[in-house]
């Protein structure tokens, strides 16, 4: 059999695959690339399943993507992926950039941890029976301090135990041990290097929104475009009654501070006189 015949399917496989990578960059108006490095099957399967009808989930090798974008006449789709070292998987969607980004970050799912991988929040172990029989497993919840008792002839976890805070390296013995109890301590999702949206590059850390943080931005920023409309009498049906009540309150200190009396600010301005007169009679007290 020839080199060439034992080509072709491969051959004919990546056709397939360029055809319909064109055909999805020419259907979608944004694309994202994730990073495939250690990224979990069940993950992309997950955010396959979270992004139906919105967007098509792929895995492609970057080669084929760059000559995907050629074929679909969008070369400026290649600087996605012209500087990129690792292996990658692709979203085309249409959804705005940003709000994938969130979609991704809010959809990150609790796994096992692997050996030297970091806890993602606390990780308690609580008071249960473990299921386990007594025998060398024994020796190693010793080496964790995590205290026990045998009872009925299986190991039970004295008390809730805290055995990682957040931020802390998992070691082998603690990530076996955590898979054997149904335990998971870190959070794991798709890991976005850049997208493209309206002819734009946008890197992952620009894709981040910190939704705490812009409620208050736009919090205050409302408060300043409402105080700035009021000082310059800028009527709106929000604006009217903030409007008034400066009005009827500057105008009752102009009338204090001159003197006029009404039946409105006549209150106040006996009681200003009475607090004048005290501190005056104050004062004439100490000198005397």
């Amino acid at each position: 059999m020839s080199q060439q015949t034992v080509l072709r399917p491969s051959l004919l496989r990546k056709r397939r695959v360029v055809e319909e990578l064109a055909r999805l960059i020419k259907e979608y108006p944004a694309i994202a690339v994730f990073d495939l490095t250690g990224t979990r099957a069940n993950i992309i399967h997950e955010m396959r399943r979270k992004l139906r009808d919105m967007g098509v989930v792929k895995v492609a090798k970057k080669t084929l993507f760059m000559k995907a974008a050629d074929l679909a006449g969008r070369p400026d789709v290649k600087k996605l992926v012209e500087d990129l070292a690792k292996p990658a998987g692709f979203i085309f969607t249409t959804l705005n950039t940003f709000k994938l980004s969130l979609i991704i970050e809010q959809n990150k799912i609790p796994m096992f941890a692997k050996a030297g991988e970091t806890a993602d929040f606390d990780v308690w172990i609580p008071e249960t029976n473990t299921g386990l029989p007594p025998g060398p497993i024994l020796t190693d919840f010793g080496k964790l301090k995590i205290p026990t008792r045998i009872e009925g002839g299986q190991i039970w976890v004295a008390k809730d135990t805290l055995v990682a805070k957040k931020g802390d390296v998992i070691d082998h013995l603690l990530a076996s041990i955590l898979v054997r109890l149904n335990i998971k301590s870190v959070m794991r999702g798709l890991s976005l290097i850049a997208a493209y949206e309206d002819g734009v590059i946008i890197k992952a850390e620009d894709l981040k929104l910190d939704l705490g943080r812009f409620r208050q931005d736009l919090a205050e920023a409302t408060q300043h475009a409402m105080n700035l409309a009021v000082e310059i009498g800028y009527v709106t049906p929000e604006t009217i009654r903030p409007i008034i009540t400066l009005a009827v309150r500057r105008s009752m200190n102009v009338a204090l501070e001159a003197g006029y009396v009404s039946r409105d600010i006549a209150p106040q301005i006996i009681a200003r006189a009475h607090a004048i007169a005290a501190a005056v009679a104050a004062r004439i007290g100490q000198a005397g």
